[in-house]
């Protein structure tokens, strides 16, 4: 499983469905995806963020398309 996770940005809660600052992690081979708020990473605690998206996780391939490219001073492109 390889996990990217995202900055923080204003969204629903996967777990309390509550509208607050959340961050998203998601498994990049099945697509699923979770957002989770502060309160909810703290209740958590030391849980496995492979488990989380597993049991809270919905599949949404949007995050991973791919983004912008930006390339250093003076490359080509």
């Amino acid at each position: 499983m390889k996990i990217k996770i995202s900055a923080t940005y204003e969204g629903k809660c996967s777990i309390c469905k509550k509208k607050s600052i959340v961050f998203t992690a998601g498994d990049e081979d099945t697509h699923r995806t979770v957002s989770i708020c502060k309160d909810c990473a703290a209740e958590l605690g030391d849980a496995d963020t492979a488990s989380v998206i597993e049991k809270h996780g919905k599949v949404d391939k949007e995050p991973f398309k791919e983004g912008v490219k930006i390339t250093g001073k003076g490359t080509a492109g």
